[in-house]
């Protein structure tokens, strides 16, 4: 997790006359946790305290809740226990929401592989077998995860313990949440929930097939140059076979295989998984592995989702994944460094932090009729949080509706829910509007008065040209056109303000500024160095980036 230095909270508040908050333990995307000892019971503690800026937030505080109920249905030895949930008022207003945990002496799986790049097969095993036994324990109850990931496996001298159910749903439930948000760390979402299918225990068992193959091997099933490509690759090829591992049994290489079926009903179930991991696990096998120091957690992204029916099921997907993958890449593009990546002769570009400070990626979702609504991702590439509105400038006889706190004036519209921004965080905001004639699409963004980088994304996924006139933040020359009352089409060229829309010859159009989904690398896998940017292979060419550094 990241540093707590813009919490609220101080050591030694005394929460609701009980919890005494001693140290802080970490900050996540929606919560802060902090050491803390029950002075009514006399034992320490762990408090996950939601930000404040989320205590308005109706869907953050029922995931809190949600979260709760779920790990006080499940008593299990690699569940990490609930002790209390509770909320604070302050002068008649809510000024506190949280939950109250075990207190855990572990690192997470990230670390461990942070350092290792991959386990020994009888530890990586080990691991597998108590996460899968803690996961049929939660399935049984119909509850499913939702976000298997090494961030959420702490290794401790007693074993695995499963954390961090904020995003647990019932078995059967909608995959999307109310905001229309699909929720998950990006290389461990199953097909199944790109499609929009319900909630379902198997996506569990897709998600700890990808953490067993990356435990084992070092890298992913799938290698790709880009995050498109790696949210892509599962439906369009099989995963790489698992490369040789010295001693692994072939029938733990079958069962990380059919982890990673693509139709949920040819996996495993968790159960028959744990079952089968433990046989072949010797008793004397630690799950904990020895780690150094502590490393920075990574978090859980929130895909900016639309529901799709099953006709247009494929068109969303395309938009979803290319807009997922931005804001993805630019979260990674503004952690932290200890070193810089290492210098390849002709590898792709590595994302970088605008140098504008913010991202800002603009996503058609329909356009019918006179109508359109869109998706505003914002992203904070700075290295400080931001808190103020968003805008944009409107164009030509664009209106924007005032709903979802949207207002304008004049040619600006203006947001003021994105609240708090933090370093490398995102902020989606859904947008709708009516228009005369062609849809001209907006270009100059801002976050707090600071210019954004902007990409334009069609509503079948593909990034649009943008203009050649003009800079961020700053009122552009001509707007990429979107083609009115054309689902799913691809865009005119850009067309002048001044003008009627003459489209110019297609050649003319200024190169995509996002790549395509390519084809993975050749060349072996490499473990690299557990940092960001592009890893060289043993054999000194350049090996894809290893998407686990995007979560």
């Amino acid at each position: 997790m990241t540093s707590t230095a813009t919490s609220p909270w101080q050591a030694g508040t005394l929460l609701e006359d009980r919890y005494l908050l001693t140290e802080p333990a970490g900050r996540g995307g929606s919560a802060t946790v902090w050491h803390a000892r029950d002075e009514r019971l006399g034992r320490m503690v762990a408090v996950k305290l939601l930000k404040t800026e989320l205590l308005d937030a109706d869907a953050a505080l029922a995931r809190l809740q949600v979260e709760a109920q779920a790990l006080a249905r499940l008593r299990h030895r690699n569940i990490a226990d609930v002790y209390d949930f509770g909320t604070a008022y302050k002068g008649g207003r809510l000024s506190a929401a949280y939950l109250v945990m075990e207190l855990i002496d572990g690192v997470p799986l990230t670390q461990s592989l942070a350092e290792q790049r991959s386990l020994p097969w009888q530890q990586a095993a080990r691991v597998g077998a108590q996460t899968a036994d803690g996961l049929a324990a939660a399935h049984a109850r119909g509850v499913v995860h939702r976000d298997i990931a090494p961030g959420n496996i702490l290794l401790t001298a007693d074993g695995v313990k499963i954390i961090d159910f904020e995003l647990c749903a019932p078995a059967g439930s909608d995959e999307y949440d109310a905001d229309g948000q699909l929720i998950g760390t990006p290389p461990y979402v199953s097909p199944e929930r790109l499609d929009g299918r319900s909630v379902q225990p198997a996506a569990d068992v897709y998600a700890l097939g990808v953490l067993l193959y990356r435990m084992l091997s070092g890298t992913l099933p799938w290698r790709a140059d880009n995050a498109v490509a790696l949210m892509t690759a599962p439906r369009l090829r099989p995963p790489t076979p698992l490369p040789p591992v010295a001693g692994l049994p072939q029938e733990l290489a079958d069962a990380v295989a059919a982890c990673l079926a693509d139709e949920p009903g040819q996996r495993p179930t968790a159960a028959d998984l744990a079952h089968m991991l433990a046989a072949h696990t010797p008793e004397d096998v630690p799950a904990v592995v020895a780690v150094p120091a502590a490393a920075d957690e990574q978090e859980t992204h929130i895909l900016p989702w639309q529901p799709a029916d099953n006709r247009r099921r494929h068109r969303h997907l395309a938009a979803a994944l290319a807009t997922a993958a931005v804001v993805a890449g630019v979260a990674w593009a503004a952690s932290t460094r200890t070193d810089p990546p290492p210098q390849v002769g002709a590898a792709p570009p590595s994302p970088q932090p605008s140098p504008a400070g913010c991202t800002a990626v603009y996503r058609l979702l329909s356009d019918d009729a006179g109508r359109y609504t869109a998706n505003l991702t914002i992203t904070n590439t700075s290295g400080t949080p931001v808190t103020g509105p968003v805008t944009f400038t409107v164009p030509g006889g664009q209106r924007v509706d005032a709903a979802h706190g949207w207002s304008q004036r004049n040619r600006t519209a203006r947001n003021d829910t994105a609240g708090t921004v933090d370093p490398g965080k995102s902020a989606t905001l859904a947008l709708a509007g009516t228009y005369a004639g062609t849809n001209p699409l907006p270009v100059a963004f801002q976050l707090a008065g600071m210019p954004c980088t902007p990409t334009l994304l069609s509503m079948s996924g593909s990034p649009l040209p943008l203009p050649s006139t003009g800079t961020a933040g700053a009122s552009p020359g001509p707007f990429p056109a979107s083609p009115g009352g054309q689902p799913g089409g691809e865009p005119s060229p850009a067309v002048s303000e001044a003008a009627p829309p003459t489209p110019p010859p297609s050649s003319q159009a200024p190169p995509s500024p996002q790549p395509t989904p390519a084809e993975p690398s050749p060349g072996p896998s490499n473990p690299g160095n557990g940092k960001g940017g592009p890893r060289p292979s043993a054999d000194g060419e350049h090996s894809a980036v290893q998407p686990d550094d995007l979560l």
